[in-house]
């Protein structure tokens, strides 16, 4: 995957398949009037740019994308380590199921996706008023 696209006509839809909320979502996502870029993680490796881009549009660090109760990352580390953006990002790409929520945009905006119907904010193709979480 190139660059990360700021089409309003294209919904990006970044996500965990294995994720019960992922799939979920992703019945939303597929009802938008955008065109639909969903992106696996754990098929698809999101470059370190793009986790960086990701986490700038969401005024967030990605270390925020990591559920720090997932095994996985306990493993590693504990809940109040002060995890860095390159160890974050070698998490995510080596260990996708430990994204605490899929991640959608459109346009420059991008909402982390906390509940299925969340992708709703992005749905009209007027989403000037989408809130940037």
């Amino acid at each position: 995957m190139g660059v990360l696209s700021e089409n309003d006509n294209q919904l990006n839809f970044f996500y965990y398949s294995e994720h019960k909320l992922s799939k979920e979502a992703l019945a939303y996502a597929e009802a938008s009037d955008a065109k639909l870029r969903a992106i696996d993680i754990g098929k698809s490796k999101i470059t370190g740019t793009q986790w960086v881009t990701l986490a700038e549009m969401l005024n967030k660090k990605v270390v925020d994308f990591l559920e720090k109760e997932h095994p996985v990352f306990r493993e590693k580390f504990d809940k109040f380590s002060d995890v860095g953006t390159e160890d974050a990002i070698k998490i995510l790409q080596n260990h996708p199921e430990v994204l605490v929520y899929p991640i959608a945009t459109r346009g420059k905006k991008a909402i982390q996706v906390k509940m299925m119907t969340d992708i709703l904010k992005l749905h009209n193709s007027d989403s000037r008023n989408a809130p940037n979480e």
